[in-house]
């Protein structure tokens, strides 16, 4: 019976010790984020449930859009490939959503998205089918003009979900990439 009171610090240390994890600092976003299914750019129905187990980073906007959205895509590539060097990259899926269907269909995205290197998986969907979507991310989006060439005045977040899905960080369209390699780290 002595010996009882040794052996629970260490049980309790070894319990502690085997948890996993380290659970990240990010807080969870309740308000933002949801379950959705669109259709990814080799046009196959594809839900937000198959992004669980890997921690994304997700971002809407259009291919044709004149410049934040290409910057953008390129910045997410940048935080890809880094991720790759370190040997994280497999935990980690990039996700582009466009809110331009006319223009963005499934062939449109699976020829536009390889350019960026990073693995990105491109969603379209209905226009409706999108703003629900979007809605549940809190973005919002506006078609400027009614013409061929026409331009979207639009939210530009980027959002950083953990390997649940769950919104941890938003980041501006000019984020630092390091940041953002960081916290998807701390999500890993």
């Amino acid at each position: 019976m002595r010996k009882l009171p040794y052996i629970l610090p260490l049980l309790l240390a070894l319990l502690v010790a085997g948890c996993g994890k380290q659970e990240s600092d990010l807080p969870v976003n309740t308000r933002l984020g949801g379950e959705f299914t669109l259709t990814d750019h080799n046009g196959e129905p594809f839900s937000q449930a198959q992004l669980k187990g890997k921690v994304s980073i997700l971002f809407f906007g259009y291919t044709h859009c004149p410049d934040i959205c290409p910057a953008v895509l390129a910045r997410v590539a940048q935080v890809y490939r880094q991720l790759q060097e370190a040997g994280e990259a497999d935990q980690v899926q990039p996700v582009f959503i466009t809110f331009d269907p006319e223009r963005d269909t499934a062939e449109h995205l699976n020829e536009y998205l390889p350019w960026f290197k990073a693995d990105i998986i491109g969603l379209t969907g209905s226009l409706a089918e999108i703003r629900e979507v979007a809605t549940q991310y809190g973005v919002v989006f506006i078609k400027d003009q009614e013409e061929q060439d026409y331009l979207f005045t639009h939210s530009d977040y980027i959002y950083l979900l953990d390997d649940q899905g769950r919104v941890r960080k938003l980041y501006p369209a000019d984020f630092t990439i390091d940041e953002v390699v960081t916290d998807a780290k701390s999500l890993l």
